[in-house]
């Protein structure tokens, strides 16, 4: 993924963490990712996105999925 790419978030689900509770994915959906944020020692990506509600946050790679359409 890179910037300006729409993505829709996808919480990872967990046992331990009832995050159906807590997130509104549907509020978030869908995003654009406005850049990659530095992350030092992490081997992972996070990205900085705008959602469609016009909040704006940092999400790692693995809660973004790429948007497409058919």
């Amino acid at each position: 993924m890179k910037t300006g790419d729409l993505v829709k978030y996808i919480p990872s689900p967990s046992s331990s963490f009832k995050w159906e509770s807590y997130i509104n994915t549907e509020a978030r959906n869908p995003g654009i990712i406005m850049r990659e944020v530095e992350s030092k020692g992490v081997a992972t990506k996070r990205f900085q996105v705008r959602w469609h509600n016009g909040k704006i946050t940092e999400e790692w790679l693995s809660s973004l999925e790429p948007l497409t359409f058919l």
